[in-house]
């Protein structure tokens, strides 16, 4: 495609909250801005995408028709956009579009305010810039949902079940406790008292019970499997299992945990083999050519990796491999992460930016929370009013105050996630930085289960195959990586992109 004569754009505005539309402020602003810089490059704006949703759901509808647009008209140099914060907030499906548009299609964004013009021909330090801008937004999205999990966290330590609990309860109450259905809590334990005995499979009893009127929470019949999987269920007992763990519940059991260990000695589960040594890297890969697990031993002094090679895969062709030789290579990984006072500097200025961008996207969501959250409260005053009026009666009062109070406590949970979130990530940004650069020296000093760690933190999908690990930098190392090698890391004042591009004041 050859547009080198083509001054044709689409401007691209957005807002992450209907609190900014409705105030006027940052459309107005951005398209300003944008219109201006367009009026002194002599660029043609043949569109304009004003854009009220949030930038982190996939599949955007309005994104999608600039995207569309664009590629339906092969005239079009590019976007321009406010930030790089306003066209992505790392989602990936749309930085795959963005990236297609620029290497395959010749197409080029410029974004304003951080006087970047991303091309294919964009030097090492601007593919950085908005490697980092968009990368961390990602992290920072990621970083909410690991509230949540911590959230989930606190509650099993205070020993509620924090998902819909088996079949047998009724599902959980406001305050997370679940309790025992009992129209079907009766079945259950008859189930494990009928394996108790030995003579009855798990078939037969699920065809029993059928018999006698247990059914699925659809109605149908309980299948051999499903009845395996309750039979190995600790939340009968009251205890539950989370990451692994087997954690005490604060939830009625309906049977006791000597029946249940009476069954576990009936149905005679394997248990996993431990290891007698530690090996470093046990339990990090698999097997690059037949995907089973890699173990390791002791031979002669010296430790050996290989595959398991289990039944179905003895055509594996893998050979054995010291651990020297995969240790060498993981470190080269560590390092590849790593960066130096100068280079880390140079992140920390642009991750400045990037922490601006999400306190405003901190603030927007809040406020459009709060708002919400305030809307819900005087919905719950009007109910009272019109109950204590007369004019509606207690039944419906009761049904939907409920609704409204259960929608509040959502509200509030959200409010306090985004807060929380937002020290987070604060926190675990100086903390990303400090690691990048201690990491080589943490991975060669540490003991194997703290390398287990480092690598888990940095790598996903490790496999080990003719000798050599492969692997997936996790994001935000992947950015590091990339530029790491680079020497152009700083941004050179006079450059005659920035004598071409007018910078906003």
């Amino acid at each position: 495609m050859n547009m080198e004569n083509s001054n044709q754009f689409v401007a691209y505005y957005r807002v992450s909250s209907k609190r900014q539309r409705e105030e006027g402020v940052s459309i107005e602003a951005q398209r300003k801005l944008i219109l201006d810089y367009a009026k002194r490059n002599n660029f043609e704006v043949v569109k304009e995408f004003d854009i009220d949703e949030s930038a982190k759901k996939e599949g955007r509808k309005k994104f999608s028709e600039m995207v569309t647009y664009i590629q339906a008209n092969k005239n079009i140099l590019g976007i321009l956009c406010e930030k790089v914060d306003r066209l992505l907030r790392g989602n990936l499906k749309d930085r795959v579009i963005i990236e297609d548009m620029v290497n395959n299609e010749g197409r080029e964004i410029h974004f304003i305010k951080e006087s970047l013009v991303y091309n294919k021909n964009a030097k090492s330090f601007q593919k950085l810039q908005f490697d980092i801008q968009n990368g961390f937004a990602r992290f920072y999205l990621n970083n909410l949902s690991d509230e949540v999990k911590k959230a989930y966290d606190i509650l099993v330590d205070d020993g509620f079940y924090p998902h819909i609990p088996p079949i047998g309860y009724k599902t959980k109450l406001d305050d997370h406790v679940a309790i025992p259905d009992p129209a079907v809590a009766p079945f259950i334990k008859r189930i494990f008292e009928l394996c108790a005995t030995g003579e009855y499979s798990e078939r037969k009893i699920g065809l029993m019970l059928f018999d006698e009127g247990f059914r699925s929470r659809k109605g149908n019949r309980v299948g051999k499997s499903a009845i395996g999987k309750i039979l190995h269920t600790h939340f009968y007992y009251g205890f539950f299992e989370w990451k692994g763990e087997v954690k005490p519940g604060k939830h009625d059991p309906i049977i006791d945990k000597d029946l249940f260990d009476k069954v576990q000695e009936v149905l005679s589960p394997k248990k996993k083999k431990g290891y007698k040594h530690d090996f470093s890297f046990v339990g990090l890969m698999e097997c690059g050519e037949c995907h089973n697990g890699v173990t390791a031993e002791l031979q002669k002094g010296h430790v050996y990796y290989h595959c398991t090679k289990p039944r179905g895969a003895q055509f594996c062709h893998q050979k054995y491999v010291r651990e020297e030789v995969i240790t060498e290579q993981l470190a080269k990984v560590i390092k590849a992460v790593s960066l130096d006072l100068k280079k880390l500097k140079t992140i920390k200025d642009i991750m400045s930016v990037s922490l601006a961008d999400e306190t405003e996207y901190l603030q927007d969501s809040l406020d459009a929370l709060n708002s919400q959250y305030k809307d819900l409260q005087e919905q719950s005053s009007k109910l009272l009013d019109l109950y204590l009026k007369g004019k509606i009666k207690e039944e419906a009062y009761n049904s939907k105050s409920t609704e409204v109070n259960k929608e509040t406590e959502l509200v509030n949970a959200e409010i306090m996630k985004h807060k929380t979130a937002d020290r987070a990530y604060k926190q675990e940004i100086e903390g990303f930085l400090t690691f990048c650069n201690m990491a080589p020296k943490l991975f060669a000093s540490s003991r194997p289960v703290l390398q287990r760690e480092l690598l888990r933190f940095v790598v996903s999908n490790l496999s080990l195959k003719d000798g050599l690990v492969d692997f997936k930098l996790k994001i935000p190392f992947s950015i590091v990586a990339e530029y790491a090698e680079s020497e152009n890391w700083q941004v050179c004042q006079d450059s005659n992109l920035e004598q071409r591009f007018w910078r906003p004041p």
